[in-house]
């Protein structure tokens, strides 16, 4: 009996007009914030493939320079081999002498700046590409050229010097940028007597890192064809 006296006291065509009036106010909001999740949607997606496009830059990159420091060590193995064999013989003292000077003026550079997968994982959005097996694969990339890659070129750098040093008993270093060939042998008995250790060591070192580099320049290839046919999709 309460009941009933209480739901008289509302008017049915009120009640009707205030229910529809809170449904298309909540309709509203959830419209609201649906395009609002679609913006910001939107803009995560843009983000990403403007990130993304600039990986796959920085990978063609890392290729080319893989590829270039690879001819490089493939060229100072070679000289490398030829001064071992040529050092054995005094008539080709002037060839092992002028294999090494190659080497030594060839040297080594490269930078190492930080790529944009770098900064894309220290501003936090490495977390905009969902595809963790991309993302590993990515990762695995650039930490073997900040690891390994840029290890070796230090390595090999500082083991040349060394092994330039050593043979500084022998030759006359200075020659090597002045063009003089003549009298560049300082200790010609004491060279041919010496195993020239530092330069097999050397010569490992090279090995070592033009190894490292075909790696590199595999696994950078087979991560830019997976990056490919991910951006194909979103």
């Amino acid at each position: 009996m309460n009941f009933s006296r209480f739901t008289r006291l509302f008017d049915p065509a009120g009640v009707k007009k205030y229910v529809t009036q809170v449904s298309l106010i909540l309709f509203s909001l959830l419209l609201a914030t649906r395009a609002e999740r679609c913006r910001e949607s939107g803009k995560e997606r843009e983000k990403l493939i403007e990130y993304l496009s600039a990986i796959r830059l920085d990978l063609e990159d890392e290729i080319r320079i893989d590829g270039m420091n690879l001819q490089d060590c493939e060229h100072d193995i070679a000289c490398l081999l030829s001064f071992m064999k040529k050092s054995a013989h005094r008539d080709s003292l002037l060839d092992a002498y002028a294999s090494f000077a190659e080497v030594y003026q060839r040297g080594v550079f490269r930078a190492f700046p930080p790529t944009t997968f770098d900064i894309m994982a220290q501003s936090g959005d490495a977390n905009l590409l969902k595809d963790l097996k991309l993302r590993n694969s990515l990762a695995s990339s650039f930490a073997f050229r900040q690891n390994v890659i840029k290890k070796d070129l230090e390595d090999y750098d500082r083991e040349t010097v060394v092994c330039a040093e050593k043979l500084g008993r022998f030759f006359d270093l200075s020659l090597m940028f002045s063009g003089k060939k003549e009298k560049f042998m300082l200790d010609e008995a004491g060279f041919l007597r010496d195993p020239h250790n530092e330069v097999l060591l050397l010569l490992r070192s090279a090995s070592v890192r033009g190894f490292h580099l075909e790696t590199a320049i595999e696994d950078v290839k087979a991560t830019a064809k997976q990056l490919d046919e991910y951006m194909k999709k979103i």
